[in-house]
């Protein structure tokens, strides 16, 4: 079984590694912000690479990554940028070698600090094409997506300002019906009552445009919501309440409650502590760029969501309750997740009830030397047909600092899954290690296999 990929893909593929290293290499020159480098070997020998239930075939995989972070938080520039290259040789030839690359970015320049500022956000990443298969290379393919735009803010005295937006974005997948223009505008007034309290009345609108209309339905999507947040010293509250009415082309009108809560609380200097709350209408690729701005946040954020991207050019009703708990002591260290989602699909059969959790441990045996233990639970249940399937992958990782920038590691992992569907079930046992060099703490390669 292989993984083909087309000429232009692989001429996209190397573009974006280059842009990535060259980026790399400017950021410094033109800016004060603080920069990481990072390169990284990793050597993964699979039992079972294709994640059957039978017939089960070992494969070696050699990667080699390369990766930077880069922040800067001043009065004319915010920016967060997060990226990686991975270069995978499959040396049974199970799989076509490949290049996967990962990207989260968001730049905020403050062309007039409180009046004017231009937005610039880009994710890339891979995503399942299939959702109800077993998450393996041929079922995944690239996503990128690009949004920019200006923000204005009117100010009617201390307390009151009018905040006015416009973005244009672009959505390229592998999958070439799938691309899609996005116009986005907003408007709100907001009301600042103290100064850590701020009231909003907001509208949004957002239009996608596919290029290939016949295999999709152009939409346009409207939300009016009120907005509450409250940041005291510690602690961020944020409430929206409103509504969404998305209008389509070719199918129905639609339109539901929007409400959405999040929660975040920094108990102790080690610890944080978050709840979410959402009922809304998405997208593939809202939730990847919502994610990617997540990522790259400079305030106290939640850990990424459980839920898996899934390729689609659909729209879903997604009901998610999430909550997340970090510790980092001098010693011990814990990461607990937990999460409940329910998604509602308008045209496609991919309705799918999510619940799961993470937990990851860490004990840090000495100045040089971690040891850690996770586990990550997911049951998914199929609302349009009869398949639920249950994954639980676990493992422990001991890793060795040689100094302040080169360390080792050596991972063991099983991956299972348990399906009503009996061509998915499968058990694959890991065995990895790795050499990773950092420049700085901001950002260590991972391989995602």
């Amino acid at each position: 079984m292989k993984n083909n990929q087309s000429r232009g893909e692989r001429i996209r593929g190397k573009l974006l590694l280059t842009g990535i290293l060259l980026s790399g290499g400017a950021v410094p020159l033109l800016y004060a912000g603080e920069v990481s480098y990072n390169l990284g070997y990793t050597g993964a020998r699979s039992d079972n690479i294709t994640r059957v239930p039978v017939n089960e075939r070992k494969e070696t995989t050699h990667s080699l990554l390369a990766g930077f972070a880069y922040a800067e938080d001043t009065r004319d520039l915010v920016a967060r940028v997060l990226a990686q290259a991975e270069y995978r040789d499959y040396s049974k030839d199970v799989y076509d070698d490949e290049s996967v690359f990962n990207l989260n970015s968001s730049l905020v320049w403050m062309i007039s600090p409180r009046r004017f500022q231009w937005t610039l956000e880009d994710s890339y990443r891979q995503v399942l094409v299939d959702s109800t298969a077993v998450d393996t290379p041929s079922n995944r393919d690239n996503i990128n997506v690009l949004s920019t735009g200006p923000d204005v803010y009117l100010r009617f005295g201390p307390l009151h300002v009018l905040a006015l937006g416009a973005r244009v974005g672009n959505v390229y997948t592998g999958s070439a019906h799938l691309d899609n223009n996005r116009f986005n505008g907003s408007a709100g007034w907001l009301y600042q009552s103290s100064s850590i309290t701020t009231y909003s009345l907001n509208y949004e609108i957002l239009d996608v445009k596919y290029k290939d209309s016949a295999f999709n339905d152009d939409f346009r999507r409207q939300d009016v919501f009120f907005r509450t947040q409250y940041r005291p010293s510690r602690s961020q509250y944020e409430l929206d309440l409103g509504a969404t009415q998305i209008s389509r082309d070719r199918g129905n009108d639609l339109s539901d409650t929007l409400a959405k809560l999040s929660w975040i609380r920094q108990m102790t200097p080690e610890s944080t502590f978050g709840l979410s709350a959402k009922r809304e209408y998405s997208d593939t690729a809202t939730d990847i760029l919502t994610a990617s701005t997540v990522l790259t946040s400079g305030q106290i954020t939640a850990p990424p969501a459980l839920s898996q991207g899934v390729l689609s050019s659909d729209v879903y009703y997604a009901r998610r309750l999430e909550m997340f708990y970090t510790h980092r002591g001098s010693q011990f260290g814990a990461q607990f997740q937990a999460g409940r989602h329910n998604l509602d699909f308008e045209l496609t059969n991919q309705d799918r009830e999510e619940n799961g959790g993470r937990l990851r441990v860490e004990y840090l045996y000495s100045g040089a030397t971690t040891l850690s233990l996770f586990t990550e639970y997911t049951s998914t249940e199929y609302l349009n047909f009869i398949q639920r399937d249950r994954d639980n992958n676990s493992g422990i990782r001991l890793e060795y600092w040689i100094n302040r920038a080169i360390s080792l590691g050596l991972e063991g992992r099983r991956n299972e899954r348990n399906s009503s569907v009996a061509a998915n079930n499968y058990v694959e046992n890991l065995a990895l290690f790795s050499v990773m060099y950092r420049s700085g703490t901001m950002f260590t390669p991972a391989s995602g296999r």
